[in-house]
């Protein structure tokens, strides 16, 4: 077992306590802190006899039982700097050890020595949590436990049920449950929240997966409506050519070349006959125009006139011979020309037969030759569109060997999708595995579990403790937890009894009684004893004289069997009539409180 002995406490500028420093010895006995107040002869109130158990609470915690601001705790008359110093050892199955608490405000320092040794942390939040541990002390323990402050204390009964609960379970010493318990289930909202991101996770890739297989799929059905759309257009292509290639007999190629030969050389004929029409026509013209002249000469042959009217000269005797027979001759050349023309006409007429039949014969072969080409151009019109259609049906066949092909884009991303949600399925399964044995361990360590097992086995223990406690303080109630750490209260007629239904008399007993037995858990139950025990003002209010005999009576027998030390703080003179120990007596004045030699008047 762990046994925490205080040994000293001194106090210098720290609350009404002054320059001169006050230091109280904490001894086997029951002791009484009392004192006179000078300022107020007439009042014992006031005087600084509760700053003693206030500097020890403030040595450990840093904090005073009134929870006063920091700015509070230092003496405002002489304005010094505050130091509380609290030796103690602390003994333990194979080592004794002595401890230091140094502490000062104004600036706000803490040290602590472990045998002579400065063992001070790197911050005081860490030194001061290294004193709790060291003394195995909290603040609700400790005012429930060491320290009962009728006034700045609020009763154990009148706590809540969760501080209750906890200064219970720190008393069994099982504050490791709610410890395990708290750390339990961050860790478990932890693993929750990963398992609900991943739950999340999944959700998410499975609709993932879910759409690319819907994108898949609609893109498949799209290849099946295309191939059978290719299929269509190839059967009707295929269709298409064989026709195209049964018409290519009905399109024989034809060899232009020689109607284009035949035509060229009609057309030279044409140019010739045209010519020779021409010549014709321009001799006929120029016969005609011979004719015309010789005949307007014959016609002026053998005038009366004096002159000949073609020499104008004097006509004469044979002259006149010699006209008859240039007439003679005219009239033959007349003749002559007559003819030639009418041969001329002739060859002329033929000549345009010609050209007709020549025209003609060049319009058949043009249209013989318009009939080729177009023929031509038909069957090479047919032949592009059977080409045309066989590339066309190879492209279907690429197409279709492409729609027949189910691979598709999506494949990957469905195979990636698909080992995601097979690796976070296992982190889900690996979480819910967690979480289902989480589940177990809190159960384990809650209320219901291992905790409700200690909890009954101490149960009946501590009710009867409480219950002896009770009986020597001939209270008229009993008091009996249950498992949830849940009092009920019965008073002597056997009623079940709030606590605020007694007097403050009964009430205060119920607080002893419980003070009483659980410093005794804790130190059964604890592993941990503390040689010190202090009540503020507790003959001072609710009890009467037999009330504060029997109290009286339970320290007296605890400082004897616990080699304990009691201190009592008290305004009452009768309590000194109790005192086993020292008198502390504290005298103020000028608003100063210092500790003076207790002289028995």
């Amino acid at each position: 077992m762990k046994q925490v002995n205080f040994k000293r406490v001194a106090i210098q500028h720290f609350l009404s306590v002054g320059e001169e420093p006050v230091t109280v010895d904490f001894s086997k006995g029951l002791h009484v802190i009392t004192g006179s107040n000078k300022d107020k002869p007439d009042r014992r109130n006031a005087i600084g006899k509760s700053t003693i158990a206030d500097s020890i609470y403030f040595a450990i915690f840093g904090d005073t039982l009134r929870e006063l601001k920091k700015d509070l705790i230092p003496n405002n008359i002489t304005g010094g700097k505050t130091h509380v110093e609290l030796d103690f050892d602390v003994v333990l199955p194979k080592e004794t050890n002595q401890y230091k608490v140094v502490r000062h405000l104004n600036p706000s320092k803490v040290f602590i020595f472990k045998d002579g040794v400065d063992i001070t942390r790197d911050s005081i939040s860490n030194t001061n949590k290294f004193i709790c541990d060291v003394t195995s002390a909290t603040p609700s323990i400790f005012q429930n436990c060491v320290i009962m402050t009728v006034n700045n204390a609020v009763p154990f009964m009148a706590k809540s049920k969760i501080e209750k609960r906890k200064f219970i379970e720190d008393i069994f010493g099982m504050e490791v449950f709610s410890k395990m318990l708290a750390q339990l289930r961050i860790e478990y909202n932890e693993i929750k929240r990963d398992h609900d991101i991943e739950v999340t996770k999944l959700t998410e890739i499975k609709n993932q997966r879910s759409n690319y297989n819907k994108q898949k799929e609609a893109l498949l059905n799209k290849r099946l409506e295309k191939k059978q759309l290719y299929v269509e257009r190839k059967e009707n292509n295929i269709d298409e050519k064989d026709k195209l290639v049964s018409s290519l007999d009905e399109f024989k190629d034809q060899d232009t070349s020689e109607i284009e030969d035949t035509i060229n050389n009609l057309k030279e004929k044409l140019v010739t006959v045209e010519c020779k029409i021409d010549e014709k026509i321009e001799d006929v013209s120029t016969k005609k125009a011979e004719l015309s002249h010789s005949k307007a000469t014959y016609s002026k042959i053998g005038t009366d006139e004096a002159e000949c009217p073609v020499c104008l000269r004097s006509m004469e005797a044979h002259d006149v011979e010699h006209l008859e027979k240039e007439k003679s001759t005219l009239k033959k050349k007349l003749i002559n020309f007559g003819e030639t023309i009418k041969g001329l006409n002739e060859g002329l007429e033929k000549a345009k037969v010609a050209k007709s039949t020549i025209q003609k014969a060049i319009n058949n072969n043009t249209n013989k030759l318009s009939e080729a080409k177009l023929a031509n151009q038909k069957r090479e019109s047919i032949q592009q569109r059977i080409n045309q259609l066989g590339e066309w049906l190879e492209e279907l066949e690429i197409d279709l060997n492409a729609v027949d092909n189910n691979d598709t884009d999506f494949d990957t991303l469905i195979n990636e999708t698909g080992e995601r949600l097979t690796e976070i399925e296992s982190k889900v399964e690996s979480f819910r595995k967690d979480l289902a044995n989480l589940d177990l361990v809190k159960y384990v360590v809650s209320e219901e579990g291992v905790k409700s097992f200690i909890v009954n086995k101490l149960l009946e223990l501590l009710n009867s403790k409480l219950l002896t406690y009770l009986r020597k303080l001939d209270a008229n109630s009993i008091c009996i937890f249950n498992e949830y750490f849940e009092e009920e209260i019965t008073n002597e007629k056997n009623k079940i009894c709030s606590y605020f239904n007694f007097s403050g008399a009964e009430r205060k007993s119920i607080d002893l009684a419980c003070l009483f037995t659980f410093s005794d858990m804790r130190r059964m139950q604890g592993g941990v004893k503390y040689n010190l025990a202090i009540y503020d003002e507790l003959f001072d209010s609710s009890f009467d004289e037999k009330g504060i005999e029997l109290v009286t009576q339970i320290l007296q027998e605890r400082t004897e069997e616990l080699d304990e030390c009691s201190i009592v703080i008290s305004h009452r003179k009768e309590s000194i009539k109790a005192v086993t120990g020292e008198v502390i007596f504290i005298e103020k004045e000028n608003g100063i409180s210092r500790r003076v030699d207790y002289n028995e008047q």
